[in-house]
């Protein structure tokens, strides 16, 4: 259970918005709420966060604090600081050994605010104040369990040793248990925590400093404008309302300024993402983009990292990524609601921007396989990217499908696929099936492949086996004043309801062999084509409502991008899914990505822009 710690226990928290220059402040990963944590069993623990933010080279370590769990009945209780973290072994064990700093120290009982159980904490000062590097530094704790006595179990505070705070830091915790984590890892990731250490840190702090973790390799859309996503950091005394900048990018330099609305507040743990405005490129091809953060509110930033560098590739138009949501369901499945819910609510968020499929198994809609190993029911894959809950994801409540959807629709993909499929004789039994895929990188051994599915709309029955099972309505007490309170509203069995997205056919479902070609060569398109014979199909029931969905499969089985078409006649312009029109302009390319005005004895990409608004690619010989 999460308990609360008032914000005036942990000092400054690594904040420092309003301080002097000159001062001294307690850094620490951990926020204002914390957990008991442990393994249940006698070990050696060992629990470090690592400083290495360049603002703070040379800052001095002058005390070190860390809050337990326990207080009694632990033994080797130590704090200390390693540039390296290293075991070695003595006798059967493996120990953690320090190579800056180490002190014995005894756990001390404390009181929290507004708490009344008891915990520990480790204290230090340092006789020699620490000076911070630019390597970096780890800062940790060690403590031993000892063994139980023979018919004396464990105590709760031996069993769960350490108190962590909620947060991901990939600083924030690094852990090393004897028995469980034999080897030092970073953990804030895994176990959402970080570590309860605070480090009293001493120095000149820089008043107006932004620095640049990091800057994401971007495609970008030919002569127009985008944007690049930097991390960024604000450590300075005062919070950032501007930044300038300038950059370089295909040999031309460039300037830049941004204002945010809300300022930025000044902090030496936390990283802001921030979307900064760069000029249009126009000539195809990979560049390095090269930046500097220089001004911060108007004034010279005084970060000692302030520039990065990423690949920006230029594009003759930007793919959207479309996520694939697959849904193992069925009607006698009594918590299955959830999942009828949520893919229900996806298409009606995002409409054809999604691709959603749904495998029904012990019902009449039951196909007779699936793409990946289902062990329970409701559950979901996306992007064939690990089962998880279709309603909410991987998270422990709320609609975190919803948020991994939006996640995965905000990555952009070097490749595209189109598609149409069209009736192949006059009574509809026959689908005849063509995709384009465009990729915009080259790749010599790709081994990528074209996945299909049949899907179909609006499926309902009268027999009580279509009637969806539904088990929210007897704990309705545990949905009150969530998004899936309706559903308690709804009886044990609910009659009449209208399945979508029902996938009626599993061919091709795995991939094609031999659909695109091992090697894929940037800025090309490659066709594939694929059928369904439907006439034994008893499944699907209104063929007005049937698509086809396609997709680009990576040799470990994810899914990188895919469309869906409506099965349509010949003859209807909806059939021109792949991008269609009438010719407008062409620009051509030679294999490098340099656009060339008149195209003479060789090979060069065409790119052509269509009546429609869509682009064309094709290579073509030219003599």
């Amino acid at each position: 259970m999460l308990k609360k710690l008032l914000a005036s226990c942990i000092l400054g928290a690594a904040a420092i918005s309003a301080m002097a220059a000159d001062a001294s402040i307690d850094f620490t990963y951990a926020s204002d709420e914390y957990s008991i944590w442990g393994k249940g069993k006698s070990e050696i623990y060992d629990v470090a966060i690592r400083i290495n933010d360049p603002a703070l080279v040379g800052k001095k370590i002058t005390s070190i604090r860390a809050l337990l769990n326990a207080w009694e009945d632990i033994e080797s209780t130590s704090l200390w600081l390693s540039k390296e973290l290293t075991l070695e072994k003595v006798g059967s064990v493996k120990v953690n050994v320090p190579d800056t700093y180490s002190a014995d120290v005894a756990p001390e009982k404390i009181s929290l605010p507004n708490d009344k159980e008891s915990y520990g904490q480790l204290s230090a000062s340092l006789e020699e104040p620490y000076v911070i590097t630019e390597e970096g530094i780890y800062v940790g704790y060690s403590l031993t369990v000892p063994p139980a006595q023979k018919g004396t179990p464990l105590t709760t505070t031996q069993s769960y040793p350490l108190l962590l705070s909620p947060g991901e830091n990939s600083n924030g915790l690094y852990l090393r248990a004897s028995k469980d984590f034999l080897k030092w890892m970073p953990y804030s990731d895994k176990l959402g925590a970080c570590a309860m250490i605070y480090v009293t840190l001493e120095g000149e702090f820089a008043e107006y400093s932004v620095g640049v973790n990091s800057i994401a390799s971007t495609y970008a859309p030919a002569n127009k404008d985008f944007y690049v996503n930097a991390e960024i950091t604000t450590p300075g005394a005062n919070d950032v309302s501007s930044i300038g900048y300038t950059y370089t990018i295909g040999g031309k330099n460039f300037e830049g300024n941004l204002n945010f609305d809300d300022p930025i507040p000044s902090s030496l743990i936390n990283g802001t993402s921030v979307y900064l405005p760069i000029e249009p490129i126009s000539e195809l091809g990979t560049y390095t983009l090269e930046l500097n953060i220089n001004k911060v509110n108007g004034r010279d930033n005084e970060n000692p990292k302030s520039s990065a560098s990423a690949d920006v590739t230029v594009l003759p138009y930007v793919p959207q990524h479309r996520p694939m949501l697959e849904e193992f369901t069925g009607t006698w499945c009594g918590w299955c609601t959830r999942g009828y819910y949520a893919l229900e609510k996806l298409n009606e968020i995002y409409g054809d921007n999604i691709v959603l499929a749904a495998y029904h198994d012990g019902d009449p809609m039951q196909v007779d396989a699936t793409p990946v190993a289902v062990d329970g029911y409701p559950s979901a894959t996306l992007n064939r990217n690990g089962m998880e809950d279709p309603y909410y994801g991987k998270a422990n409540d709320g609609f975190g499908m919803k948020k991994e959807v939006e996640e995965s629709m905000g990555m952009t993909v070097p490749m595209d696929i189109q598609v149409k499929a069209v009736w192949g004789n006059a009574n509809k039994t026959e689908i005849k099936v063509e995709s384009t895929s465009t990729f915009f990188e080259d790749n010599a051994n790709a081994g990528y492949k074209v996945g299909y599915i049949l899907i179909n709309n609006g499926l309902s029955g009268a027999t009580g086996s279509w009637s969806q099972s539904n088990y929210f309505a007897q704990y309705a007490a545990n949905y009150i004043g969530t998004e899936l309170e309706v559903l308690t509203t709804w009886p044990a069995k609910v009659p009449g309801l209208i399945f979508n997205d029902v996938v009626v056919d599993v061919d091709g479902m795995l991939g094609v062999e031999n659909s695109l070609p091992s090697a894929v060569a940037f800025n090309e398109s490659y066709a594939s084509e694929f059928a369904y014979d439907i006439a034994s199909n008893s499944i699907i029931q209104d063929k007005d409502k049937l698509y086809v969905a396609a997709f680009i499969i990576n040799p470990n089985g994810t899914i990188l991008n895919a469309n869906k078409a409506k099965v349509v006649s010949e003859d209807t312009s909806a059939a021109k899914g792949i991008q269609s029109g009438v010719e407008v302009s062409a620009e051509y390319y030679n294999l490098s990505g340099i656009r060339v005005e008149k195209p003479q004895n060789g090979v060069f990409v065409k790119v052509a822009k269509m009546s429609d608004g869509s682009i064309r690619t094709s290579k073509e010989i030219v003599r």
